[in-house]
């Protein structure tokens, strides 16, 4: 399966979940290729202006996956408006998936998934649930390597 992983990274966090899913996909014989969203300016906050530097054409792929970090409770913007510059999203599997530093989904997690999944849906996607990593009070590395193995699984019978 060729599989799109666009994703967008500030501290790390959600970069190193992005290569976890690569790693983990790529021992399952898919062909995954990693797209870290561009920016014209280095965004690190909600309400600022930025345009996306390298929307994807997402036609080739047969799954994909978006990205981001959780900022202010919602999903990051650049990740939304990434969504919205992609083209060939129409009758694709998409999962989101969201790194977060509170400790409880409740925080910004659920919300952000949420935004993604409607964005992705209103592209013409179709939609699987997504998936939310905290990191406070959490071993987030383990509940990311967890999870790696739920979106294998998914991905066998998406």
């Amino acid at each position: 399966m060729h599989i799109g992983i666009i994703y967008y990274s500030v501290t790390g966090t959600t970069e190193e979940f992005a290569s976890r899913i690569v790693n983990g996909l790529i021992k399952e014989r898919h062909h995954v290729e990693l797209v870290n969203i561009k920016t014209d300016v280095k965004v690190t906050g909600p309400g600022q202006g930025f345009k996306i530097m390298n929307a994807t054409d997402c036609s080739n792929f047969d799954f994909i996956m978006f990205g981001c970090p959780v900022w202010a409770f919602s999903a990051c913007p650049v990740i939304i408006e990434a969504i919205k510059k992609s083209s060939g999203l129409s009758g694709k599997k998409v999962m989101p998936f969201v790194t977060m530093g509170f400790p409880f989904r409740c925080l910004g997690g659920s919300r952000a998934v949420k935004q993604i999944e409607k964005t992705a849906r209103e592209m013409g996607a179709d939609v699987l649930p997504g998936i939310v990593i905290p990191k406070l009070f959490h071993d987030f590395k383990a509940l990311m390597d967890k999870a790696v193995n739920d979106i294998i699984a998914i991905v066998k019978n998406p």
